[in-house]
């Protein structure tokens, strides 16, 4: 008798532990609902709001069934002795606790945030009132945030200790989601406490904005035409100096040598700022051009930051047309390249193309006063905009401060050139003599890779649509390709120069010269082998590709084609990365 009411009991418990577990399932998914509702667009405050009454009402009911669960330690003790329940048991029980301060940090977080938009788009008419409104309350909240970071990163630490467990069931959809939102919630937590520091507050920040022409490519985005530098003091802009990079340029400055690539091909002795960005991880770029700062005695500057002529008309875009304040001129996204090529362009005076430009200056302080203006009406567009060119590698970002630098390579625009764990693929072009043809420079990427011999082949073809008429139509490109360290090259055709593979980065390096006239074209193509460790991880794992963009395009066609068929097949306007399970 006491037998059967114990199994009667156990029956019972078991029961109640499955409505428990179904319940938590029901709770998660609606954490991940508000996650969704936020990810797929910048909210409103009202949404926002709604999403945190959403996950605090999550968070308690989370916690009144960790409660119950812990009625019921005898039973889970019991089935914890069955080695592979054991395992789920204790799993589930350390999620539950992660999902409990998950949610809990989030729901605060969205409520903060709820309050930032309500600052913003409730300030005056000033054009440094909304970053001023952001800044203000950033540094009430900075205690508040600094105790969410600390729950999120103890969820981190609950979530890598079960990764570590063996057996762990981490590869389940919703672990995986769960890891992604506590980086999600991460990175937004540290951008909000270190926001005030970048804005300057309490001390001024001091910036380089480097304007790249992507016609003219270059690793980071293009050549560096134009240069500003400016100071934000508590988010608001000031002394903005405007000026060509040539006039950054000290004649008397000891000489710098040109790199190889630079002196081999465009007969360059001499290394400048504007030729600076030659590396294509942006930090050391931006480290050199820090360094030709302290050589022509200009002070160094808190970060440096670069956009292409896309950025500016993606920010058009969300902001609509700019007047030019003593220009008679309306720029848009329509019209903002034949704009900037006009006043680049629109004299014939040698001369004058070296010299300081007005335009360029007053458009700058009309797009700040512009978009400062814009976040206070309709910050979702501002915000999205400022997504997109992150995204889409037309907005880079480098900073003295560490913590800062590793916000933005986290998010996407540090452009670091780094090893990963599987396969590689980042092709990176460079116009290495003068002129400006990578706009009608038709370039598709097909990429063969084959996981279980590590035999891959990468053909690029290239087509120059620019016009024989056209004297700057010439495309002199030294080709860079990086891929796996160890990876072992086989042969190259189609380059007209082409270079030895090296070490670079943790990476292996081919490169080489492309000269191509107008109206020509040209396959070029490498057969390689991948490192022997690659394969063998791949049998068990999976194969996976890391495809980067280059800063500065637009996105160049591409195929991944493997012997299980294509992996992907369209254009590559964002860091890519390809999975495919092992079969």
């Amino acid at each position: 008798m006491a037998l059967a009411a114990a199994l009667v009991l156990f029956g019972l418990a078991a029961f109640d532990l499955a409505r428990l577990a179904l319940e938590a399932r029901a709770k998660v998914d609606s954490i991940g609902e508000v996650r969704w509702n936020v990810d797929r667009a910048v909210a409103d405050a009202a949404e926002l709001r709604d999403g945190s009454d959403t996950l605090e009402s999550a968070a308690a009911r989370l916690s009144a069934i960790e409660r119950r669960l812990d009625r019921y330690g005898p039973v889970l003790a019991i089935a914890s002795v069955i080695p592979p329940l054991g395992r789920r048991i204790e799993e589930a029980q350390a999620l539950l606790t992660i999902h409990v301060d998950l949610s809990s940090a989030a729901a605060e977080s969205l409520e903060i945030a709820a309050g930032l938009l309500d600052r913003l788009t409730g300030t005056g008419d000033s054009p440094g009132e909304p970053l001023r409104a952001l800044v203000e309350t950033l540094e009430t909240k900075r205690e508040t945030i600094r105790d969410q970071l600390a729950i999120v990163e103890r969820a981190s630490r609950r979530l890598d200790a079960i990764a570590t467990t063996a057996g762990g069931q981490l590869g389940d959809p919703r672990t995986e989601a769960l890891r992604d939102s506590i980086e999600t919630l991460h990175t937004a937590l540290q951008a909000a406490l270190l926001a005030p520091d970048a804005l300057g507050s309490p001390t001024p920040a001091r910036y380089l904005l480097l304007a790249q022409k992507s016609d003219e490519l270059r690793p980071t985005g293009g050549f560096i035409g134009n240069v500003a530098f400016v100071t934000l003091v508590e988010g608001e802009a000031r002394d903005l100096t405007y000026l060509r990079s040539y006039l950054v340029e000290d004649p008397t400055r000891p000489r710098v040598p040109a790199p190889p690539p630079f002196r081999r091909y465009q007969g360059m002795r001499d290394w400048n700022l504007r030729d600076a960005n030659w590396h294509p991880d942006f930090r050391r770029s931006a480290d050199e051009i820090q360094r030709f700062l302290a050589l022509n005695g200009v002070e160094p500057v808190d970060g440096v930051l670069a956009f292409d002529q896309q950025a500016l008309g993606i920010l058009l875009a969300a902001i609509g047309r700019v007047e030019v304040p003593g220009h008679d001129v309306r720029v848009s996204s329509a019209n903002a390249y034949t704009v900037l090529e006009h006043f680049a362009h629109s004299t014939g005076d040698r001369r004058a193309w070296f010299s300081a430009r007005p335009f360029y200056a007053a458009l700058t302080s009309a797009l700040l006063e512009v978009t400062t203006e814009r976040l206070r009406t309709d910050p979702r567009s501002v915000i999205g905009a400022l997504q997109a060119m992150v995204a889409e590698k037309h907005l880079m970002a480098a900073f003295r401060n560490t913590d800062l630098q590793r916000l933005v390579e986290r998010g996407g625009s540090g452009g670091r050139l780094a090893a990963v764990p599987d396969d590689l693929l980042y092709v990176v072009d460079a116009q290495v003599d003068h002129g400006a043809p990578f706009r009608s420079i038709e370039q598709t990427v097909r990429y063969h890779p084959d996981p279980r011999t590590g035999r891959a082949t990468l053909t690029i073809y290239y087509v120059n649509r620019n016009s024989p008429a056209d004297p700057n139509g010439r495309l002199a490109d030294y080709l860079r390709v990086y891929v796996p360290a160890g990876t072992r090259l086989a042969s190259v055709s189609g380059l007209t120069d082409a270079r030895p593979a090296r070490q670079v980065n943790g990476l292996t390096e081919f490169a080489g010269f492309l000269d191509l006239p107008p109206g020509g074209q040209r396959q070029v193509r490498f057969l390689y082998w991948l490192p022997p460790l690659l394969a063998a991880r791949w049998s068990a794992t999976g194969y996976a590709l890391s495809v980067p963009k280059q800063p500065g395009t637009d996105g160049h066609r591409l195929t991944v084609e493997t012997p299980q068929g294509v992996v992907f097949d369209g254009r590559l306007t964002t860091d890519l990365v390809i999975r495919e399970t092992a079969s």
